[in-house]
This record gives structure tokens, sequence and C-alpha cells, in this order.
């Protein structure tokens, strides 16, 4: 079972500083139970050297022009490729969710991204406690389409982790994921400890002044 971060369902819901009234808390809890029910979450991960050139970071001969991960990656060796998705029920439950009411659609489709959000923070803890095994640290993860990290990049994902052919999710010409409930990211390692928190800089006090922010990226 995923659990979905409710002030994340809330966030998506235009409610951040609003508590849900009575309609609302009954549908986020149907909506999350139904997830749980239907989905099959998938994910793939892999680690690549990391190199640099004028300081911007190469992964298999690819240079990514982005300020961002240039601070974000600096000191690291390798880094981590990831991708999370809840699969295609979920887009289908909410497909039929909109059919229903534009409320339960709306709904439904948040707390799918809330629950995607949740799962690829589960992965992600995983990572990190498998490679703090190795004496190695993970920077905050960073997916393509935030900062300066441009959706470009998704390409990069789909060839080195041959996504479609190993989870059937695709890249459609608008560089969109199908299923749409799925994450991409990238995770930088060091053998140098940072005061990183899992969730990332959009909930991090020193996101402003720290060297290694994704600059208000939420992923």
């Amino acid at each position: 079972m995923i659990i979905p971060d409710r002030n994340e369902i809330c966030r998506y819901l235009g409610l951040k500083n609003r508590k849900p009234d009575s309609e609302t808390e009954a549908m986020i809890a149907y909506c999350t139970d139904e997830l749980n029910r239907c989905v099959s979450p998938v994910s793939l991960h892999r680690s690549f050297p990391l190199s640099f050139e004028d300081g911007y970071p190469v992964i298999e001969g690819t240079v990514i022009r982005s300020e961002h991960l240039k601070k974000n990656l600096k000191g690291c060796g390798n880094v981590i490729l990831m991708l999370v998705s809840l699969g295609a029920e979920a887009d289908r439950l909410i497909r039929r969710s909109e059919m229903k009411s534009s409320f339960e659609g709306t709904v439904m489709s948040a707390c799918a991204s809330a629950m995607a959000e949740a799962y690829c923070d589960s992965v992600n803890e995983e990572i990190r406690g498998m490679y703090l095994a190795k004496n190695l640290y993970t920077r905050p993860r960073f997916s393509p389409g935030y900062g300066d990290f441009d959706l470009a990049y998704q390409k990069l994902f789909f060839d080195l982790l041959n996504i479609t052919v190993r989870t059937g999710i695709i890249l459609n010409d608008s560089l969109m994921m199908v299923p749409v409930k799925s994450i991409t990211a990238l995770i930088g390692l060091s053998f140098h400890n940072t005061p990183c928190i899992l969730q990332g800089c959009e909930v991090c006090e020193s996101s402003d002044t720290c060297p290694y922010s994704r600059a208000g990226g939420i992923i």
C-alpha cells in the first residue's frame, strides 16, 4: 500500500492553506483506496559514471547544460537515473472518474499525483540506504522539466534505462510520459555527506543558500 501525503493532495487541489470540506475528505479517502486497490507501481534505477565538461555534468557522453544541475551535482562521481510509475491503471481510473464527475476526476488525479510522489520517495529512500552501505551519499533528486533541466533530457532516461521495452511506458511527441503518473529523476552520488533531506529543496529551510539546491524545483 502507498500512503500519499495528505498535504500534497491538498496542494494539487489548490487547498494548500485550507482544510478540505467533508465531501472532499470523503472523496480523497475513496480515491486513495481505489488507487491502492488497482495500481501496480513499477520502478527502475541504474548508476552511471559522472564526469564534467566546463562544470556541466556529462552522462554517457551527453552534456547536460543546466546551471542548477551543475551546482547540484558538484563533487559527485556517479549519478542514479530512476523511473517510477503508477502504471496504466491509474490513467484508466482517472478517465473513468472524469466521466462520472469533474469533481471525482480532479480528486482522483490529485491523489494519483501525490501517490506517485510518495512512491518516488520510497524508492529514493531505498536507493539512499543501498548506497549509504557503500559510504556514498545521495543529493536531492532532480527531474527533467524543473529549473533549467530541459524536458528534452527525458530522452536520455528512456535510452539509458530502456524504459519502453522494460515497462511499456512511452514518451510522446510533447516529451510527456504515458502513463502520465510517471516520474523520472536523477540523484547524484558523492563520498561527501551533505545536509540534504529526502523531500528535497522545496521543503528545506536552507534551500536559498545551500550550494546543492535545485532552485525550487518540485519533483
